[in-house]
């Protein structure tokens, strides 16, 4: 028997009676980890698929979570099955649902995708992956193919089945390889389809690419010779690294290359290190969904304002983002931006990211153009982490100029050399909020600035830490942390106040408040920090009534070899 879940506006989305969690799936985690995707993976895949969208009379799709190995099924028309099982199901949700609803869209567009051939069940695998990249090692199947000696020719034919992981294997790596390699855009591949022999090579045909299976196998064998395997790619930070169906591009990529970016501040043009490098303005937080945010966010005033964002993420509700990208190199083909979410912390390493979403842009061209994430990501409501002060981090890249991901680094100092050698990576400072009105703490006692006080995470490296604040007359800053970072501090803090604190973590009750100056910049001093430390602090703020008539920053930022590698700001506004 199936339970039905919830529903949205093109979905309807029921579990198995049995997925009762404990040894069995648990349905309603599964089919919540549907409906947070499901609309913003349709908009996305109508994206792929040149705009299209399935007919009113197939609305609303059936989404059906049932008892399986895993993969799924489709009827090419509403209904899709997901099979599940206790080990795989949430790790494979929503990437299932995506394989599906594109064979879905094959079917409606007519262009010679076949979802039960090859062809298609390996456009379907690839959409997965374009959509949840750091998922794509669960659709990899071009091992089977590369394993077969000699490899057989799955691009000037077609098997007429979905369940031969050589032919499919063939078809992923082929279709990574004309859009990796030769730099064709995923839109104008899914659009040519092949309508008239249903074979990669005609799709290849239609793109303007000649003798594409020679030139293919040609490389892969160079490359790969038969005994290689698909190399192994960084995934999620501390899982081991999987392979992909996309080893591309193969060889030295030829100049001139794309030079991707986002902004840190205003000041930036790609080429800046200086000022503060979590200030993004191309990071732009929004409580409801834009409907043209290209046109929005590339006039000349947006981008010259660093004020786009809503002043909140609201809890309660889905948010989203959208990513201005921009490219001081060669035009970029089939270019993702990627958003994370970090806990508040002077050093936002990779470690403490968390995924958000990734974001697809067909072509980013050279020059003043900027390109906007379309539609934006969707942050699901059930998503969003508790009320309080958070980061956004967004990397982006495309395969001649690839991103980062939080796996990327093999140690700390990697981390700090990449950032300081590319502009493919920057933060933003948010806030969580309950949304309505809530009373806001008085300004006659100090107010609490929770973060962490973050070491980096592979061995223990001295930092330096200072604080910068702009406060008025009156006002009064400290800093409180544990017992052991503030007596760690050299040179010592002149004024110090020793007391217990229960609350904050039990664990280590010992506090210090250091007393800083409210107005310009104050070096706090220099401490190791042990690997992986994330120190629960404060930063207590005092401004007198009367006083607070404008917005006013407090900042403490670290620093690592006289470099800035993390910094916190806090705008304190007037109460509205």
């Amino acid at each position: 028997m199936m339970i039905p879940y919830g529903t949205t506006t093109n979905f309807a989305v029921a579990y198995d009676s049995t997925f009762t969690g404990g040894a069995q799936p648990d349905g309603p985690a599964l089919s919540q980890a549907v409906i947070d995707y499901c609309e913003y993976d349709l908009a996305r895949l109508s994206v792929l698929f040149g705009g299209i969208l399935p007919p009113a009379s197939s609305i609303p799709i059936q989404i059906n979570l049932v008892p399986g190995a895993g993969g799924g099924n489709n009827n090419g028309v509403n209904l899709i099955n997901c099979n599940c099982n206790v080990g795989t199901a949430l790790l494979s949700m929503p990437t299932i649902v995506v394989a599906e609803l594109a064979e879905i869209f094959m079917n409606f567009q007519g262009k010679g995708w076949i979802a039960g051939w090859s062809n298609g069940e390996a456009l379907s695998r690839v959409c997965a992956g374009l959509l949840y990249p750091s998922r794509a090692w669960l659709f990899q199947t071009g091992n089977s193919w590369l394993g077969v000696n000699p490899r057989p020719n799955w691009v000037d034919n077609v098997e007429h089945t979905d369940g031969d992981a050589v032919s499919t294997g063939c078809g992923t790596i082929f279709l990574n390889y004309l859009a990796n390699q030769l730099n064709l855009r995923w839109t104008d591949i899914i659009v040519a389809g092949a309508p008239t022999t249903n074979t990669l090579a005609e799709t290849a045909t239609i793109l303007g690419v000649s003798s594409a299976w020679t030139n293919f196998i040609s490389l892969i064998t160079t490359y790969l010779p038969p005994g290689s395997t698909l190399p192994s790619e960084p995934t999620s930070f501390g899982q081991p690294p999987e392979p992909t169906d996309d080893p591309f591009p193969l060889g030295p990529v030829a100049p001139p290359v794309p030079i991707l970016y986002t902004r840190h501040n205003l000041a930036d043009n790609g080429t800046s290190h200086t000022g503060s490098l979590s200030d993004s303005p191309d990071i732009i937080l929004k409580n409801s969904p834009v409907a043209n945010p290209q046109a929005t966010y590339s006039t000349p005033a947006s981008i010259a304002s660093d004020t786009e964002s809503d002043p909140d993420v609201l809890t309660g509700q889905a948010n989203y983002v959208y990513l201005r990208v921009w490219n001081r190199g060669a035009d970029a083909a089939n270019v993702f931006a990627t958003v994370y979410w970090s806990p508040p912390a002077t050093l936002v390493s990779p470690n403490l990211w968390n995924l958000i979403g990734s974001a697809y842009y067909p072509d980013v061209p050279p020059g003043s153009l900027v390109e906007v994430s379309n539609p934006g990501i969707t942050w699901p409501a059930d998503k969003i982490p508790t009320p309080g002060h958070y980061c956004f981090v967004s990397a982006v890249g495309n395969a001649d100029a690839p991103g980062p991901n939080p796996s990327s680094f093999a140690t700390f100092k990697d981390f700090v050399n990449y950032i300081y050698a590319n502009n493919n990576i920057t933060w933003r400072n948010f806030n969580v909020v309950v949304p309505g009105p809530h009373p806001l703490p008085p300004w006659g006692k100090f107010i609490p600035l929770r973060f962490l006080v973050a070491g980096a995470w592979d061995q223990p490296r001295h930092f330096v830490l200072e604080t910068h604040a702009d406060l008025p007359e009156g006002s009064h800053l400290a800093l409180q942390v544990p017992h052991w970072i503030g007596r760690g501090l050299k040179p010592a803090p002149a004024q110090l106040e020793e007391f217990q604190d229960a609350e904050t973590d039990p664990e280590n009750r010992r506090r210090l408040r250091i007393t800083l100056p409210p107005q310009a910049r104050h070096a706090l001093g220099g401490l190791e920090l042990p690997a992986n430390t994330a120190a629960a602090s404060h930063m207590l703020v005092h401004i007198p009534a009367g006083k607070h008539q404008k917005p006013h920053k407090v900042v403490i930022r670290q620093l690592f070899e006289d470099r800035e590698v993390g910094r916190i700001t806090w705008l304190l506004l007037p109460k509205r």
